[in-house]
């Protein structure tokens, strides 16, 4: 972001000042998209609900479709040696067929990208602009894959307690110390109900969508146990619950990659010592 000298901000609001009369004057407040525009709200708005009934109508829907997909505009705050939390954006896609087929994209803000493949048990990582692949062979289980490239392989795949651990399991499990309903909300153009969760390491918030599509619009977590306790936020959109043909593509080598070997990390670890 460019920032300009005082007197340059100054000069451009004296500039915008001295505008003919004639020019039209934007309009304050006036919302430019329907995202922007609340519908009524179905009731008062002052419901208290059960917030384990909306989390478990959130994961039972998820739960009955055998294809979904979704993006999501994340931010991640890494905390430096020197105590600053800097934020980090992502925007990642990911489509999936139960049980054994899942595609994802991360798009970083550098501008790198990384796209993976599980295709019953072939995993594939294809890394731009470095133009190189590599392959590795894990369950053809969408779960039992995940944590493999997640433990074994130390991956950073999105969402990977989402795709690891049963809904309702991770969001009303043991582990979970409150569960709190906090109330309605506008939110990326639906009305959903705000839930706040607690666990060992985390504070968790999760908007969730109202209506017949019970999908989550937005995700927050505080790592409490970090040091600096960062946070990570997700926005989704574009959910789906049937694929489009094409919507999980093949793997094809782009021209002039080369192809890595994937090794584990304890393997890694051993080999340099």
């Amino acid at each position: 972001m460019k920032r300009y000298p005082i007197a340059v901000v100054m000069a451009l609001f004296v500039a915008g000042a001295c505008q003919p009369p004639d020019a039209p004057a934007p309009a304050v407040g006036a919302p430019e998209e329907a995202i922007w525009q609340p519908t009524a709200l179905a009731g008062d708005g002052m419901d208290e609900l059960d917030p384990r009934e909306v989390i478990s109508r959130m994961t039972e829907f998820m739960d009955t479709h055998g294809e979904l997909a979704f993006e999501a505009l994340v931010t991640y705050q890494a905390v430096q040696e020197s105590g600053q939390k800097l934020n980090f954006d992502l925007l990642q896609r990911m489509a999936l067929s139960k049980p054994d087929r899942l595609f994802w994209v991360t798009l970083h803000d550098d501008g790198s990208t990384n796209s993976a493949w599980l295709d019953r048990g072939d995993f594939t990582l294809l890394r731009q602009p470095a133009n190189v692949w590599g392959r590795v062979y894990v369950s053809p289980s969408i779960p039992e894959a995940v944590e493999s490239l997640v433990y074994e392989y130390d991956l950073d795949v999105p969402f990977a307690d989402l795709l690891m651990t049963p809904g309702g399991e991770l969001w009303l499990g043991e582990e979970v110390t409150s569960v709190e309903y906090v109330g309605e909300a506008w939110v990326e153009g639906y009305w959903t109900d705000h839930v706040a969760l607690r666990k060992p390491g985390a504070d968790i918030e999760i908007w969730i969508r109202h209506g017949e599509e019970p999908f989550p619009v937005r995700l927050n977590i505080i790592y409490t146990e970090e040091e600096g306790q960062p946070s990570y936020s997700a926005r989704f959109r574009k959910w789906a619950t049937a694929l489009p043909e094409g919507g999980i593509p093949e793997f094809v080598p782009p021209p002039d990659s080369e192809e890595l070997e994937v090794v584990p990390v304890n393997d890694l670890v051993l080999a340099q010592r």
